[in-house]
Parts: structure tokens; C-alpha cells; sequence
């Protein structure tokens, strides 16, 4: 099966700077574990949220690029939402 590029955007907790660096990090790894190729990574910073997320406020925005199968795209949710540091995620199929 053909990889596709997909795009994930990322809303972590920004609370403690180990926590982010350690929810990030197991962000990666959920993207990587599942056979994602990470083409482009960029930090957006820091936001308030428009509604809150967990009870939190405000969080920190990361940027992904990658192709995957399909197929993993939803074992790739299932891995953000058990890490407890992401607020939001939304991947989305680029054409």
C-alpha cells in the first residue's frame, strides 16, 4: 500500500517545560512506532486555547508533516489520546 502525506497538528499542555519535552517526545514515537516518515516538524509557540482543553487554557502548538498508510492513521490517534500531555490532535490527509 501507497504512503499518502498527512499533516498533524498537535496542541501539548503548557504547564511544565519536562512534561512538554516528555509528551512530545512520546508523540514522536507513536508517529514513528507505527511506520510514519516525518518530513518537517515546526514549534508554533504558545497560545491561549479558544476553549479550554483538560481545564487548561493555553497550549503549545507543534506542526507535523509525514506520509503513513492509512491504515495507521487510526492506531496513531488511539496513541495520542493515551498520552496525557496532548490537549488537542488533529491529523488531516493532504492530496
Amino acid at each position: 500500500m501507497a504512503k499518502k502525506n498527512y499533516e498533524l497538528v498537535l496542541v501539548l499542555a503548557d504547564k511544565n517545560a519536562d512534561e512538554k519535552a516528555r509528551a512530545k517526545e512520546e508523540a514522536e514515537a507513536a508517529l514513528q512506532k507505527r511506520g510514519a516518515e516525518i518530513a518537517q516538524k515546526e514549534d508554533w509557540g504558545a497560545r491561549r486555547l479558544y476553549h479550554l482543553a483538560k481545564k487548561q487554557d493555553r497550549g503549545h502548538y507543534f506542526y507535523y508533516g509525514f506520509k503513513s498508510e492509512g491504515s495507521a492513521i487510526p492506531q496513531i490517534n488511539s496513541d495520542l489520546r493515551v498520552n496525557a500531555g496532548v490537549l488537542k490532535a488533529m491529523i488531516t490527509a493532504l492530496e
